[in-house]
């Protein structure tokens, strides 16, 4: 009988320490404990707050639906926290268990676009109507809210565009109202340094040596400006913890070609091609991001018919080409991938020298376009068109220094952003 209790005793306690082990690992577990909606004109915020840090998270967009993952987190909320209140273009939100782990669903209704970023307490997310507001992202990224970067060496020449304080909230799920903070003044998430010596990102300086590429009235060379953005932009990531390579350091000639295989041989995990833009309209200004595949759009097919080239190195020209595009489309490229860090390139680029500079700096957003430079790319690969040598006034700015710091420091922030998915920009 003694060890017939001895033995119950002891299941018992076995029992009793790992409910406490349990009960203790639940309690270290992130809490989404209350969703909150606001609106800023167009755009609608919802704010998903958490007791503890922010979980990581993992996006997928499903036709409609916005698949927001979160490592190892608990939801302390209602399956449908915002019943009743959701207003176009939310049409539905849901909180549930899948298979094991814990999401959130975003049902939009018509296009939509959107920005998210995970904050140190809460993840953020900004919803408006497709094209109703134009870099969607700035509120989050302007004010460095996300992780702290390195502070230029340069003094913004204008103080950067007021970003009004977001409102008290209009609908909530948990908890009390809670005074929200500017955003200037929310605490940053902590970012988990790279890992040395990975991921690795090849940049490719676009044209070079023979091919001056696309050039300024006052002289300014494509070649040039490619190769100083492209330098910064290896300082600006190496900084960050991020290895980088250069497909040319020097004013050499590469075929299209050997700047994927160089990056392909390298195991690179991105890879960046850094171009500057023309346009017969000389007032034409601003950043676009491309990604590789086919369209019906007469500027992009201008523009790479442009960077492309006519020259045997580069291949010849003409429907061939493209046939030869669609069919590497067909194989392993990561379009997804690619459309995704487009978007945050030019969302973060813009907002940061718009921020620094006090300048208006026009989005023109991410697109695909038929570049031959990045066929055969084995990772995720843009073509960023850094701005417009045609436009003068933009053509200045590109040759100043402070310019292109500020430029590349907004592209290895959207790396950044991409390769630790704090952050993503993206459309539904």
């Amino acid at each position: 009988m003694a060890r017939s209790f001895r033995a119950f005793s002891f299941a018992a306690a076995v029992a009793l320490t790992i409910a406490a082990m349990a009960a203790r690992a639940h309690a270290s577990l992130p809490n989404l404990t209350s969703v909150q909606i606001t609106r800023h004109g167009a755009a609608q915020e919802i704010h998903f707050e958490f007791e503890g840090v922010a979980p990581r998270m993992h996006l997928s967009a499903h036709g409609s639906e916005l698949w927001i993952d979160l490592d190892g987190a608990h939801l302390d909320v209602p399956p449908r926290p915002l019943y009743g209140l959701e207003s176009p273009p939310l049409k539905a939100l849901r909180a549930m268990d899948a298979d094991g782990h814990q999401r959130i669903v975003i049902d939009v209704q018509g296009k939509a676009d959107y920005a998210i970023a995970r904050l140190n307490h809460e993840i953020l997310l900004r919803l408006a109507p497709a094209g109703a507001v134009p870099n969607l992202a700035a509120p989050i990224l302007v004010h460095n809210d996300i992780a702290p970067k390195r502070r230029s060496r340069y003094v913004a020449s204008a103080a950067p565009p007021e970003i009004a304080a977001p409102s008290a909230p209009e609908y909530r799920y948990g908890g009390p109202v809670i005074e929200r903070p500017h955003p200037s003044e929310v605490e940053p998430v902590s970012i988990e340094p790279a890992t040395p010596g990975h991921p690795l990102v090849m940049i490719d300086p676009g044209h070079g040596g023979y091919d001056p590429g696309t050039a300024s009235e006052s002289g300014i060379l494509e070649k040039d400006l490619a190769l100083q953005i492209a330098m910064q932009v290896k300082r600006a990531l190496e900084e960050s913890g991020i290895r980088a390579e250069m497909t040319r350091s020097t004013d050499d000639f590469i075929s299209l070609h050997d700047r994927t295989e160089a990056a392909n041989n390298a195991g690179a995990d991105l890879f960046l091609s850094i171009h500057l833009n023309s346009s017969p309209n000389p007032d034409t200004t601003g950043i676009e991001v491309y990604y590789l595949n086919n369209t019906t759009d007469r500027a992009t097919i201008r523009l790479a018919r442009m960077e492309n080239g006519g020259t045997t190195d580069y291949g010849a020209t003409g429907d061939s080409n493209l046939n030869y595009i669609l069919a590497d489309l067909r194989q392993n490229y990561k379009a997804n991938d690619s459309a995704s860090l487009a978007r945050m390139i030019d969302a973060q680029t813009v907002a940061d020298l718009t921020s620094g500079l006090g300048v208006e700096v026009n989005a023109l957003g991410a697109k695909k376009g038929p570049f031959y430079v990045l066929v055969g790319a084995h990772m995720p690969s843009v073509l960023v068109e850094c701005g417009f040598l045609s436009n003068p006034s933009e053509a200045k700015r590109l040759k100043s220094p402070q310019y292109q710091e500020l430029l590349a420091d907004g592209i290895a922030e959207a790396v950044r952003h991409y390769l630790s998915s704090d952050a993503a920009v993206g459309n539904l």
